[in-house]
């Protein structure tokens, strides 16, 4: 039978060689694709992830700068080895030092307000880094200075360079030097 031009019907048709061909093409393009996606999303969750660790380091100096702020503004007589900021890793208690030491009205010595100083200022590095930790140092070999240690969990927590001091294990950690002035 002819149709139009005078072209057989079953001329139409595709060559049996070719069938299928384009289904293939198509499944090993979306395989591709979708290893391009799966690395980008690979990509994302470790941007999100350092992200995070940089938020928390900027976090950590914001309130490494307030402590050395907090003990230089508190003349504190007598050697920096016997200062009253200086503390453990331990947590601040539940409740605050009394006397309180905060308001305008507020009457405390050097030391009241050093213990108060150190209870607010762990109870921030608590509440604003996850498994937030901190730690005031002295050392008698370096006279005049302090050394202000915050630690933090932090999933990826790698520090390749050991440091002087000891941060807890699978933290992530921060020091500030605070010079006193010395009286």
């Amino acid at each position: 039978m002819l149709r139009g031009r005078n072209v057989p019907i079953n001329s139409i048709r595709a060559p049996r060689g070719q069938a299928g061909f384009s289904m293939i093409e198509a499944l090993v393009a979306i395989l591709v694709l979708s290893f391009g996606l799966l690395a980008l999303a690979g990509f994302q969750l470790r941007v999100l992830s350092d992200s995070v660790g940089a938020s928390n380091q900027n976090i950590a100096a914001l309130l490494a700068g307030d402590m050395a702020d907090r003990i230089r503004a508190n003349p504190v007589a007598g050697a920096v080895s016997a200062s009253p900021y200086v503390a453990g890793w331990s947590a601040a208690n539940a409740t605050a030092p009394t006397p309180a030491c905060a308001g305008a009205k507020a009457r405390c010595t050097a030391a009241q307000l050093a213990a108060h100083d150190l209870w607010t200022w762990k109870q921030r590095v608590a509440s604003a880094l996850p498994g937030g930790v901190a730690d005031v140092q002295s050392k008698k070999a370096v006279g005049g200075l302090l050394f202000v240690h915050i630690a933090w969990d932090e999933p990826s927590a790698v520090n390749p360079i050991a440091p002087a001091w000891s941060c807890p294990r699978g933290k992530a950690c921060q020091e500030a030097i605070v010079a006193v002035p010395q009286p």
